[in-house]
């Protein structure tokens, strides 16, 4: 009997492995497909860890990808789905921006829990702060360079990300005190034609052969590197200190109200 009974246990074991193991798959299959899909999408003309730096809302990955679908990105309503619950679930706010997220690596685990780094809650604004504050982003013409509520400029990174992005020490600082140098994804590039047409924009994407890159009204443009007599990363931050431009009170407003923007260009 004991006899028995021991085979029967060696027969169980391997069926309640693979029992566990289809469970596991089953469970880790939406995750997989919506990474696939992601970077079936976006990958011909971003690099993924460029579109991953960014935290935002599920409502902010929805306008993204609403917009790259509306500049000619090919995915079903079903594939644009599974990608906004992808960036979601791994992309989200309060979400660590683990480096290689992207491309299927796990994130570093503590024990047999993943330790997310959680962001302090948004700053709460009235509505006349709020009207302020975006007067103020009017008034000081930061949208030549920025966008924010569907309007603004390319060249700099989207008002409406700010505190997804940055704690309000980084804003003020970047405020009073901006470098010298931009942040890698945040660099533009200069193109030269060989018939002297320049083009400055964002780099989205570049292979041994072509440039693909966003210009500062949102189109984007493929170049033939053949074509091309001229290619530079342009690195220097050309925004503007305004430590002498705006009151104390106005500084803090504007950190404060910044810092509440997660993602959707409005106030979380």
């Amino acid at each position: 009997m004991c006899h028995v009974r021991y085979r029967r246990l060696l027969i169980a074991g391997p069926i309640f492995g693979l029992a566990f193991a289809f469970a596991s798959h089953a469970q880790s299959a939406p995750e997989e497909q919506g990474r696939a899909t992601f970077q079936r999408t976006c990958s011909p003309c971003h690099k993924t860890s460029r579109i991953t730096t960014h935290r935002l809302s599920r409502a902010g990955w929805e306008n993204v990808v609403d917009n790259m679908i509306s500049r000619g990105a090919k995915a079903t309503p079903d594939e644009q789905e599974q990608i906004v619950s992808y960036l979601t679930a791994n992309f989200g706010v309060g979400r660590r921006a683990f480096k290689n997220a992207a491309s299927g690596e796990q994130p570093a685990k503590l024990g047999k829990r993943s330790v997310p780094a959680m962001m302090p809650p948004a700053p709460t604004l009235d509505d006349s702060q709020i009207a302020r504050a975006k007067q103020l982003i009017k008034s000081k013409d930061c949208l030549s360079c920025h966008r924010m509520d569907g309007q603004g400029s390319f060249a700099g990174p989207d008002l409406g990300d700010a505190g997804a992005n940055s704690s309000a020490r980084q804003i003020r600082a970047s405020l009073v005190s901006p470098k010298e140098e931009l942040a890698p994804q945040n660099r533009s590039v200069k193109l030269v034609t060989h018939d002297g047409n320049t083009v400055i924009g964002k780099l989205l994407n570049q292979d041994g052969f072509t440039v693909q890159l966003i210009d500062a009204t949102g189109h984007l443009l493929t170049f033939q590197k053949e074509d091309l007599r001229e290619f530079t990363i342009v690195t220097a931050n050309s925004m503007p200190s305004y430590a002498n431009k705006l009151t104390p009170q106005d500084l803090s407003l504007l950190v404060k109200y910044l810092e509440a923007l997660r993602g959707t260009g409005q106030q979380q």
